[in-house]
Parts: structure tokens; sequence; C-alpha cells
């Protein structure tokens, strides 16, 4: 459950790490938790088939469910950004999307925790291909919502997910082989996405 305890966010003080991720070792089995990850609760978003079908990776990540969503989120469309091309599929590009919509993410490392209200996400690209999205939750493993399918939190191997880089990616019709970093991000900042998406 996202704790709702008032605190200060100071937003200049975040970090504005640029280094994507390359480690091959931890210090832990699982990332810290800050405390304000969100409970996995599958059901809500598989028990009701528009959601299923309207809701993927990146809305799942962000822990936005929008009533009559009628297209699937894309990373930075909220912000104005222009479709996604090849040309800007890279971790980069996505870093910097992620961050003019949901404003105050900031890259962490696996062994350190989020500041209180943020929560850890992870993004992995199967270059020029696609891109998918994993959340840490509560109870310290991951989990993805593959595009239209059911929130999961197991990999490509049918095992849990206790950090995203180490697991299967290699998925049935997708591999997502090249990992990009993790962030924290504080849900209630990320900018609406009723208004983007909902429209006929």
């Amino acid at each position: 459950m996202v704790s709702k305890k008032p605190h200060i966010l100071n937003i200049s003080k975040i970090k504005n790490n640029k280094k994507i991720i390359h480690e091959k070792k931890y210090l832990s089995d699982f990332s810290p938790l800050s405390g304000s990850e969100i409970d996995y609760n599958p059901s809500l978003w598989n028990d009701i088939n528009s959601i299923k079908k309207s809701h993927n990776c990146y809305t799942y990540a962000l822990g936005k469910i929008v009533k009559n969503l009628k297209n699937k989120a894309q990373p930075g469309y909220a912000s104005g950004y222009n479709h996604i091309s090849n040309k800007n599929f890279n971790c980069e590009s996505f870093k910097e999307r992620l961050r003019k919509d949901s404003p105050g993410t900031y890259l962490e490392k696996f062994d350190n925790k989020c500041l209180p209200g943020f929560y850890k996400i992870f993004l992995a690209i199967d270059p020029k291909n696609d891109y998918h999205w994993w959340r840490q939750n509560s109870d310290q493993y991951w989990s993805h919502k593959p595009g239209s399918t059911n929130v999961t939190n197991l990999d490509a191997s049918n095992k849990l997910i206790k950090n995203p880089v180490l697991s299967n990616r290699k998925f049935k019709h997708r591999n997502y082989y090249e990992p990009c970093f993790f962030a924290c991000i504080y849900s209630d900042l990320a900018r609406s996405l009723d208004n983007i998406y909902t429209n006929s």
C-alpha cells in the first residue's frame, strides 16, 4: 500500500544521476524498500477485461489505472513527445521521457532504497523492437504487465522476480536483453493520463 503519511519533497535535492546500469553483482538478493511500494494485486488489472486490454507495462509501472482508456500509454506522450521511432529507441531517450512524464523521477542503484514516497521501477529493451517496464512491490518481489496480457510476478522461466536484471527476460515474442536502469518514481507526481488518452 502506498504510504499516505505527509512528508516534504524537495525536488531540487533529487540527484540527476545519468548512469545507465551495467552492474553484474549486487549486495543483496532483494532491493531495499522505501515503505511506499504498491502491493502486488494483479486482480485490479486482470479481472476487468477493458482495463487488461487497454493498460500496458508503462501504466502498470506508473501505478495508474485510467477509466475508459482508449489507447495504451507510451513514455513521453503525456509530455508532448512525438511517436517513439527507431532513432530514439534507446535507454537514454526513455529515461528523459520518463522524467518528463513523472517529474522528480531519478535513477537509483538496485542496492539503494528510494526516498520516502518513491518506489523502484526498471526498464529493459529489445532494441528497435520493444521496451518493457517492471516495478517493485511491497513484498520486495518485482511484477510487470506484458502489453494487454495479465499482470504477473514471474519471469520468462516462470520464476518469481527478485531482481529483474538477473531474471529471464527472453519471452516468447520478445527478448528484452538490454537492461537500461532502475529509477525511483513518485506515482502521484506522474502527469495525468486521463485527458491525454481518453479522448475519442
